[in-house]
């Protein structure tokens, strides 16, 4: 029987949190916490108290004072990492301390493409302000909510879209508060007089940033971020894979070739029949047949009535008139072998081709046997890859729990749905991917979950395979069952040599387990500037309490 934890802060801290941030920064009752911390994980955690910081000095005092009395602090921005782990920390108990009202925009620099932030400024948040003061940049953006955090999602190496699709890889410069409340600002030239600190990522000596990335090393109140400036050209190509199982192996490997030879720029997502059937439409409970997940005729169904093809893919195109005429040349060519592709980029301008594509649409969709929806959902895939944020995607968790999508005020965890995602990294080869899915799909077929599968385009060299299950959140059979799957995912990703890009809370305490020189280097490193553990203990793979 596991040992009762005391959640109970003492009186005096609480008080002085309150002094620190205001009676309104602090929220310290059962159900309050209950309500705030919820997650989509079959996995559930409790703080004492969760507290929210205006200002570096409010997150440097709350430091100062969780030190004092020893309680440990989890850091979170604005905790809408959906099916990762949202607010919830590794263990129960303790300070969890929001971000999200350090919101402020220091500064956008035109010429040379990069914003400085704080960790509460969310996609949107960015992308209007570019909006209103006219910029010529984009800021990526996650795939997920609109309400995410930029530094964030960065930090826990969240991907985007466009060119600009590695986030950790956009982030250079960060003003970092130590556990014992000390200001860091990473760069490695002179503190308060580097102009390059947000223009030149290495610095001098060893590479810093990268220390609090997936780390509890610090608690990062400030960033720069760089940005994308908007292309001469942007259109969008839609492909649908019709070619028989037996040549997806093919088509990776020339994916490859386009993404390695720049004729794709765009980071897509390729996502798998079940995968685009959760943006589309609600689970067919009556399909079931008595099973726990759909029959392979009950699949193939529900995907003819919807007109969803195996496998989808959605791509942004960059450049000069001329180099987007070369893209969409090459894209046809090749892809062109294995299924339909569709430029249909014009749908999001404001001009007569524009409004005609947009009636088009629709029109077109029905005699090719698509649903309504795929027109709905048209527009918001084509602006993700112009760095506009969306909730269009995240209503995808509402599929299998609820009788239909909610339109507006999305948040899965507050409203009870229950999803886990793992994203093992896998060569960009047919070979690799190939063996990836393979894998995934038995491990799908033991625990009867519906095969969820999005293979995302890493780099010409990586892939992402991300996965996921769906489950009743309230029903703790049902939970214990995701729980399962995710855990027998988690290890055979690893044995085979593909480690996940990111790691749950329910599993970040082992995410080193298999390279143990690795993990006692990061818990010599934890030692040495947290020496109290005091910031979020067992996160990624450093000691826990």
């Amino acid at each position: 029987m596991d040992t009762p934890v005391n959640r109970d802060l003492p009186p005096a801290l609480i008080d002085e949190l309150r002094a620190i941030v205001g009676a309104d920064g602090v929220v310290a009752d059962d159900s309050s916490v209950e309500a705030l911390t919820r997650t989509c994980l079959p996995f559930r955690t409790l703080p004492s108290a969760v507290v929210f910081p205006r200002d570096v000095g409010q997150v440097q005092a709350i430091m100062l004072a969780a030190a004092r009395a020893d309680i440990p602090v989890w850091p979170v921005s604005t905790g809408k990492n959906w099916g990762y782990g949202e607010k919830a920390a590794v263990y129960e108990a303790g300070i969890t301390m929001m971000l999200e009202r350090m919101k402020r925009i220091e500064h956008v620099d035109e010429q040379l493409g990069y914003a400085v932030i704080e960790p509460g400024v969310t996609y949107q948040q960015l992308n209007d302000h570019l909006k209103q003061t006219g910029s010529r940049l984009w800021a990526d953006c996650s795939g997920s909510t609109q309400h995410a955090s930029v530094i964030g999602n960065a930090l826990d190496k969240g991907r985007g879209l466009t060119p600009m699709a590695d986030h950790f890889g956009c982030l250079c410069g960060m003003d970092v508060v130590l556990a014992d409340g000390s200001l860091l600002e990473t760069g490695g030239g002179p503190a308060g007089n580097n102009h390059v600190r947000h223009t030149y990522k290495w610095g001098v000596g060893p590479y810093q940033d990268g220390l609090f990335v997936q780390s509890n090393l610090g608690i990062v109140v400030k960033s720069g971020v760089w940005l994308m400036p908007a292309p001469e050209r942007f259109d969008f190509a839609a492909f649908e894979y019709k070619a028989g199982p037996e040549r997806l192996g093919a088509f990776i490997d020339d994916l490859q070739s386009l993404v390695m030879s720049r004729a794709v720029r765009a980071h897509p997502h390729l996502a798998n029949d079940f995968a685009m059937m959760c943006i589309l439409a609600q689970y067919p409970h009556e399909l079931l047949g008595g099973r726990r997940h759909l029959s392979e005729d009950a699949a193939a169904r529900w995907r003819r009535e919807h007109g969803v093809a195996r496998w989808t893919f959605g791509c942004g195109l960059y450049g000069s008139r001329e180099e987007v005429r070369y893209q969409k040349r090459m894209i046809r060519k090749v892809l062109g072998r294995y299924g339909m592709v569709q430029f249909i980029g014009a749908a999001v301008r404001d001009d007569l081709l524009g409004r005609f594509v947009r009636w088009a649409a629709p029109i077109v969709n029905r005699m090719l046997g698509k649903s309504p929806e795929f027109t709905d959902v048209m527009l918001p895939a084509i602006n993700l890859f112009r760095g506009i944020p969306t909730d269009d995607f995240a209503r995808q968790a509402y599929f299998k729990s609820f009788k239909e999508k909610p339109k507006v005020d999305i948040d899965p965890a507050r409203d009870g749905c229950g999803f886990v995602w793992i994203g093992p990294v896998v060569p960009f080869t047919s070979a690799h991917v190939m063996k990836a899915l393979a894998l995934t799909k038995a491990i799908f077929d033991r625990h009867e979950f519906d095969f969820f599968v999005e293979v995302i385009v890493e780099s010409p060299r990586s892939v992402i395979v991300l996965v996921g299950v769906f489950f009743e959140r309230n029903d703790a059979a049902d939970a214990a069952r995701a729980k399962a799957w995710y855990e027998e995912a988690r290890l055979a990703f690893i044995e085979a040599g593909y480690p996940p890009y990111r790691a749950t809370t329910m599993s970040q305490p082992h995410a080193l387990d298999a390279n143990p020189p690795s993990k006692a280097l990061l818990a010599a490193l934890k030692h040495a500037v947290d020496p109290n553990n005091l910031i979020a203990p067992g996160r990624y793979g450093t000691p826990q309490r």
